[in-house]
């Protein structure tokens, strides 16, 4: 039996070719390529050709030909439109020669629009014929004349005054009249609100979109900008593909949106349609509107029970296993919008009817979507995704291999880098023998975030350029996707710390126009962009209402971040009272969650330096050295070479303020090829200012070589003044200058020692200090 979907009302097939005045012209634009091609297959060589006809060059009849094969599947256009795709094909006389042959067929009105398709008819029927009748151009000659054929001589007097005003109309009135009959015809919404999903009819329950009374396929022809199926389903396919993987190169969600209850108006019974409207609405954030037009793409796919019992039982087994897909992508849908609890139950019903018709793949889709949600709530889901890695490759399963592979180390992201990567490598293997490569991006996204957690920046942003710069067009669609926004974002932090502003605002510009709001990934750019703005403010010493601004703005998009940075702000304002209840607040609930989330060391690592350099600054330096020593371990535990060098830095900052210069010097001088190879401006500059003040310190001590130490201390502040004025970390400048001052005078050069006190007053005074402490901050 038949397809629900391929039924119209009434159990009758729709027909698949609507007859528009965008399609005549195509079909004029065809013939006078035809007669092109009989004038010169008739030619002699000594004949001369007529001066209104040109012949096409090879290029010129390739870009034809492409040219022609999209304009039969694309969606009505307007004339300016239509003449504007033709001329882009190269041949500077074909647009006037097309339009001279609207015109002619248009002055003879209805006799010539008869004997227009009656010559079509007869050119793919002579013997031989140009175009051969079972080619792309002779179906669609051949579907044209069909429609044709069937339209009554009133439809053809109403197809006539169509065409007419297509001849004559403006694509902005084009516009204009398209969207007032899809507003009277098809709106979904009266009043700003949405209308019942279902209203009783005399035949029990009809769907939305569907007209009050049934509408004849006959009437549906002479419908402004009307869809073919075959236009239907190529724009569907299109439009899912951009939304799937480049959702930012898809039409706008109400245009779209438009332009799907149109389709839906001339083709009431497509399901593929409802389905697009529910990636439309899941991209928005319409929960209602998305699970409805979800419940009616299965709905409209059921199929019709047969009478005898072998294709009973088939059709029920596929019915069966459209139910089990449909309650998998409403997990997915209640996931996306944080209904966990909602979204397991849909799980656990596909579990059930999967285990039933013992459909071992959707078993292994439903296990991955469990694993998932067992990850985002905090339990261990490491069991769970061994289990789908094993059973997917007894399976032959890649794409759930692949997705396993990525699942297993973000969950085992406390193990040792080495060990992830080896296990990434394994992953790549996949990738690259099923050319999958949604995952390869993934797995490039994936290595760079191993590498800034590692602290090795350059190789995060190799690896995000290998990803940007990766030949991702797949069915002529670009893939934009997740992995594409989060190496940008990575980028943007690399530049940012390098004190390359402009550089920074420039790709951040870049992720909003190819990620706009309301773009499922926009927040990731969102939150880089705050993040950004808040280091900034920080290291100029402008920390007024804008930057607190910048938290709360965080704080709706990473609650804990904008906690850590709230912290700062109370430790650079001397609160340190309120800082100490946040990071005791913070520390809590991040010990809560290591008994099943191991992934919070980046927080973990935050809190233990941040408590120490608040305690240090209300004077408990035993307590500091605590917390410092505490981050060293969980750094030295993982492997984290960089993270061993800072907390190895502030444990030597320590030590400095405490009066132990000579040990704080020997640690510096262990890590300083660390700091200077794999760190940002910012600590490097730090970094450079404790050892320059170590080094006048332990020569003080040593009374050796005072002068040549005062020397090099200076050649220090200056790299380090270089590097705060490329971050324009005004505050840490004041530091620099008030040491340089000291050291110019221990020298006796008075000048410079005038310069340095000069630029630390012009500095204090547009950047006064926030409390009357000697120093705000340990490192």
């Amino acid at each position: 039996m038949a397809n629900i979907s391929n039924l119209g009302k009434y159990e009758r097939k729709p027909l698949k070719e609507y007859l528009t005045p965008y399609k005549i012209s195509v079909l004029v634009l065809i013939d006078y390529y035809l007669s092109v091609r009989r004038i010169k297959r008739r030619m002699t060589p000594t004949e001369t050709l007529d001066s209104d006809i040109e012949f096409f060059s090879e290029t010129e009849e390739r870009n034809f030909i492409f040219t022609t094969l999209k304009l039969m599947h694309m969606p009505d256009m307007s004339l300016s439109e239509l003449n504007d795709r033709i001329s882009s094909i190269g041949s500077k006389n074909m647009c006037n020669m097309f339009n001279s042959r609207l015109a002619q067929v248009q002055e003879n009105e209805l006799e010539g629009l008869t004997l227009f398709f009656n010559s079509m008819e007869a050119t793919i029927s002579v013997s031989p014929s140009p175009v051969s009748q079972s080619s792309t151009i002779g179906l669609f000659i051949r579907r044209m004349n069909v429609a044709f054929n069937r339209l009554s001589f009133s439809q053809l007097c109403k197809l006539y005054t169509r065409f007419q005003d297509y001849m004559k109309i403006s694509p902005a009135e084009q516009s204009k009249e398209d969207t007032d009959d899809m507003n009277t015809s098809m709106d979904l919404t009266e009043g700003g609100k949405e209308m019942d999903v279902e209203q009783p009819t005399r035949e029990g329950v009809r769907f939305l979109d569907e007209p009050d009374e049934v509408q004849s396929d006959e009437k549906n022809l002479l419908l402004p900008s009307a869809y073919s199926r075959r236009q239907a389903h190529h724009f569907i396919d299109q439009q899912a593909a951009l939304l799937q993987h480049n959702d930012s190169a898809a039409l706008p969600p109400n245009e779209l949106q438009k332009i799907i209850r149109q389709i839906l108006k001339t083709n009431p019974g497509l399901a593929e349609a409802h389905f697009l409207s529910y990636l439309n609405n899941m991209r928005v954030g319409e929960f209602n509107a998305a699970q409805h037009h979800l419940y009616h793409f299965f709905d409209r796919h059921l199929v019709f029970l047969s009478q005898s019992s072998k294709e009973a039982k088939d059709q029920d087994d596929e019915n069966n296993k459209r139910f089990r897909y449909a309650a998998l992508n409403l997990a997915r849908l209640h996931y996306q919008f944080g209904h966990r609890e909602e979204a397991l139950a849909a799980i656990k019903e596909a579990v059930r009817m999967a285990q039933e018709a013992n459909d071992n793949i959707c078993l292994q889709y439903a296990l991955g979507w469990m694993q998932r949600l067992g990850r985002n709530k905090g339990n261990d889901s490491s069991i769970l995704t061994e289990r789908n890695l094993t059973r997917s490759a007894e399976l032959n399963l890649p794409y759930i291999m692949a997705l396993s592979i990525h699942s297993y180390t973000q969950i085992n992201v406390s193990t040792k880098p080495s060990r992830l990567f080896d296990f990434l490598m394994k992953g790549e293997l996949l990738h690259f023998q099923h050319a999958m490569l949604d995952i390869m991006t993934m797995g490039f996204a994936q290595k760079a975030a191993l590498w800034s957690k590692a602290g090795n920046g350059e190789l995060c942003s190799l690896n995000c350029q290998q990803l940007l710069n990766l030949e991702s067009t797949e069915n002529g669609v670009y893939h934009m996707d997740e992995p594409e926004c989060i190496a940008l974002c990575n980028l943007v932090h690399e530049h940012a710390s390098k004190g390359l502003y402009d550089a920074a605002f420039e790709i951040l510009n870049f992720a909003k126009q190819s990620f706009p709001h309301p773009s499922q990934h926009a927040r990731l750019w969102q939150l880089t962009e705050q993040i950004v703005l808040f280091e900034k403010a920080m290291n100029s010493g402008n920390v007024s209402h804008t930057t607190e601004e910048y938290v709360a703005n965080m704080g709706a998009l990473d609650e804990h971040e904008a906690k850590i940075r709230q912290i700062e702000i109370l430790k650079h304002r001397g609160s340190y009272e309120g800082a100490i209840n946040l990071l005791l607040q913070l520390d809590k609930e991040k010990l809560m969650k290591n008994k099943v989330n191991h992934n919070i060391f980046a927080s973990l690592f935050k809190i233990f330096l941040i408590s120490g350099e608040v305690d240090f600054l209300m004077g408990h330096s035993s307590l500091a050295i605590v917390h410092i020593l505490n981050a060293l371990v969980l750094a030295t535990e993982r492997e984290l070479t960089y993270s061993i060098a800072l907390a190895t830095m502030y444990l030597a900052a320590l030590q400095f303020h405490i009066s132990m210069p000579c040990h704080a010097l020997e640690l510096i001088s262990n890590e300083l090829h660390l700091i200077y190879t794999h760190g940002s401006l910012f600590d490097t500059a730090r970094t450079l200012l404790l050892y320059a003040r170590c080094l006048v310190s332990v020569a003080a001590l040593n009374k050796d070589n005072q002068t040549s130490a005062h020397l090099s201390a200076v050649e220090l502040c200056l790299t380090a003044c270089t590097m705060f004025k490329t971050l324009e970390a005004n505050r840490r400048l004041k530091d620099v200058y008030y040491f340089q001052a000291r050291l110019y005078n221990d020298l006796g050069y008075m000048q410079e020692r005038n310069d340095s006190a000069l630029q630390f007053k012009l500095l204090e005074e547009q950047y006064p200090s926030q409390t009357g402490a000697t120093i705000n901050y340990l490192l």
